[in-house]
């Protein structure tokens, strides 16, 4: 029971952060389209819980690609695609150093049962 509990949550762990590097990847790669996906998944002024909801949802999924492509949006083109590779290859080595720290721990409770 304790494995597979523990297994379970290394792996939403690894899908969080897979999925946040793949949303800077996506944001990299076809931003003009992912821009336009984001701000057709979500709502400006949500004032009901769905709404609420859907926004939460499109930010978890999709929030670090959205805020690099807007906090370097103000740049030139070439310049921002250099910036958002940085960014994506920052923010691939910060998760898996994430993730092993995390889940190190957890494997070594798995080892003593």
């Amino acid at each position: 029971m304790t494995i597979d509990f523990i297994y379970l949550i290394s792996s939403i762990l690894g899908i969080f952060l897979g999925t946040q590097w793949v949303s800077v990847l996506l944001f990299f790669a076809i931003e003009w389209a992912m821009v336009d996906f984001y701000k057709l998944g979500t709502f400006e002024n949500a004032t009901s819980i769905l709404d609420k909801l859907t926004n939460f949802f499109m930010m978890v999924f999709l929030g670090s690609g959205y805020f690099l492509y807007k906090k370097f949006s103000g740049q030139k083109w070439l310049v921002r695609k250099l910036s958002m590779f940085i960014a994506l290859c920052l923010q691939g080595i910060i998760s898996i150093i994430i993730y092993y720290l995390l889940t190190v721990p957890l494997n070594l409770i798995v080892d003593q049962l």
